[in-house]
């Protein structure tokens, strides 16, 4: 019987949501190297709140929308997309009145009835009025003096943030593209530029920020990047009402591996004690081991891992890279008892269950990728599409009356008709072929007998 069935499907869905969050910004770049020694001692600590995707931030945006703060972004992405009309009120809803709940069940692609992407968080924010006033601090490796309004413009229009009419209006003026965006007066900031002003703030940091200075262990080290970065925050003088820093490593677009330079750069605001003297000892041995990883050994890099968790045992970041080692030194069973051990400290980890996934069905493991599959799935049982990957893998098992136990509750879930207008008709047909499967797997290999 021939089928695609999901994993051609799924494969694209990955590809679109990676394309997405990877348009082209501003001339994005490197920084100067960090200050040897900061004083730390006037910084007012801060109160990082971490999320795992952009749309987790708006419950906390939301409830300072009567004070107009403004909001100051550090990110790759500036989460402009255009939303779709049909959805543009559905969307204002949600950002103002929307649980959590209702916000993680509708705030991201791999959910049945996505209302909001990732990718149109502050164009969502915007509508509802949230902010006064947007700087969005871009990563830009080129000097202020080089950036050109006409390119801004170009690629602000050509990945959707912008109509050509809001473009045009933009202008250039001390590293800054200065305009306004839907409605709201908006500023794009190269980071040699952080803004001064006055009155209430919210700044949020995404992870895709350092995606956009770094280049490699020996040219942009990540620790010196969180340095740089942190102090600038905290030489800003800038007591937000709220802070807010989102990983974005659930859909694959930022990776796993730098999962840790949310974290850190969360511990390093609340203290500042951490940007003088030593680091800590478990970050001295990732910092090395990075090195060393880019320098082309390996096996010093594995050591440094390994004693790292010796002395974060319950450090989530540190047992993750302990499981990095041991994938390496293809110890699997080590490894998946190490992410196992970092995923119930930090569920964001469960995404690992999926890339393993993935490469265990191009290796043609299938039985050992329905095992990574189910394993993601209880990580994150919001997300359909594990499922209905698991159902077409159990399928190309010869196991249809599994696969019925899955598919059966997804033909009952509400599919959005702008999102996933597809859907519904590929489960209907993957419920037929296993309830004909027995029929079908008897009927004769047209191809094998050619």
């Amino acid at each position: 019987m021939g089928r695609l069935f999901f994993r051609v499907f799924f494969l694209g869905i990955l590809i679109l949501m990676v394309y997405s969050c990877d348009r082209k910004q501003p001339e994005h770049v490197a920084e100067d190297p960090a200050p040897s020694s900061v004083q730390s001692s006037s910084y007012q600590p801060l109160d990082p709140q971490l999320v795992e995707l952009s749309t987790h931030a708006l419950p906390y945006w939301r409830t300072l929308r009567e004070k107009k703060p403004v909001l100051v972004l550090m990110s790759f992405d500036p989460f402009l997309q255009p939303i779709p009309g049909q959805l543009r009120s559905r969307a204002k809803e949600l950002v103002l009145t929307g649980s959590n709940d209702d916000i993680d069940l509708h705030g991201s692609y791999p959910r049945p009835d996505p209302v909001i992407m990732p990718t149109q968080t502050l164009t969502a924010a915007l509508q509802a009025e949230l902010f006064s006033r947007v700087y969005w601090i871009f990563p830009s490796k080129v000097d202020p003096s080089e950036l050109n309004v006409g390119t801004f413009r170009k690629q602000m229009v050509d990945a959707d943030f912008m109509t050509e009419q809001e473009a045009e209006r933009f202008f250039l003026e001390n590293g800054r593209y200065v305009g306004r965006l839907r409605g709201t007066p908006f500023e794009a900031v190269h980071p040699a530029q952080f803004p001064y002003f006055e009155g209430p703030m919210v700044l949020h940091i995404d992870l895709s920020f350092f995606r956009g200075l770094y280049e490699n262990e020996i040219k942009t080290p990540l620790y010196d990047l969180i340095h740089q970065n942190a102090t600038r925050v905290l030489d800003s003088g800038w007591q937000p009402l709220a802070l807010t820093l989102s990983y974005s490593t659930l859909h694959g677009a930022i990776s796993l591996d730098t999962r840790f330079v949310l974290s850190n750069l969360a511990q390093v605001l609340r203290d500042s004690s951490l940007l003088t003297g030593d680091m800590p000892e478990p970050w001295r041995l990732r910092a090395e081991a990075l090195y060393a990883a880019d320098m082309y050994t390996e096996s010093k890099s594995l050591e440094l891992y390994r004693e790292a968790a010796h002395l974060a045992p319950e450090d989530p970041a540190v047992i993750y890279d302990l499981f990095q080692s041991h994938l390496l030194a293809r110890e699997t069973d080590k490894a998946l008892t190490a992410l196992g051990q970092a995923v119930a400290r930090d569920p964001g980890y469960g995404a690992a269950y999926l890339s393993l996934a993935e490469m265990a069905l191009n290796d043609g493991n299938l039985e050992m990728a329905l095992r990574l599959l189910e394993k993601g799935a209880q990580v994150f049982p919001a997300n359909p599409f594990l499922d209905i990957q698991r159902a077409d893998l159990l399928l190309a098992a010869g196991r249809p009356g599994e696969a019925l136990a899955l598919l059966n509750p997804l033909l009952e879930k509400q599919w959005s008709p702008t999102y996933h207008p597809d859907i519904p008709d590929f489960l209907v047909e993957m419920r037929h072929a296993a309830l004909n499967f027995d029929a079908a797997a008897n009927e004769p290999d047209d191809e094998a007998d050619n």
